[in-house]
């Protein structure tokens, strides 16, 4: 019963305006860093691997060493890092404004 009310309501918002135009919002926008975000983004590549190696430790996946990182989208509109480590494994890094990293790992 409560599908068929969803529906209805779909159906009903389906059938307002019905002008043809399409309205289409792009955000392009990424969201300013701030703090350890910002911070990290200046260091140089050795200490910015070093900071993304001890992350992904922390986050508990295996990463001997980082031996590449580069800028990345990590999430709509979050610019964070993505970070090869020596034996194949790669990691999206997010690093939030007071340290804290969120570590997506991708293992092979």
């Amino acid at each position: 019963m409560r599908n068929w009310m969803v529906l209805a309501g779909v159906f009903t918002l389906m059938a307002c305006g019905g002008g043809g135009e399409k309205i289409t919002a792009v955000d392009n926008r990424t969201a300013p860093e701030t703090g350890a975000a910002a911070e990290v983004a200046r260091l140089d590549e050795s200490q910015r691997n070093g900071v993304l190696e001890r992350a992904v430790r922390a986050s508990g996946a295996d990463c001997p060493t980082v031996s590449k990182s580069e800028r990345t989208e990590v999430r709509h509109g979050v610019m964070g890092w993505k970070a090869q480590c020596s034996n194949g494994t790669a990691h999206l890094i997010e690093i939030h404004a007071d340290g804290t990293a969120n570590v997506t790992s991708r293992t092979h």
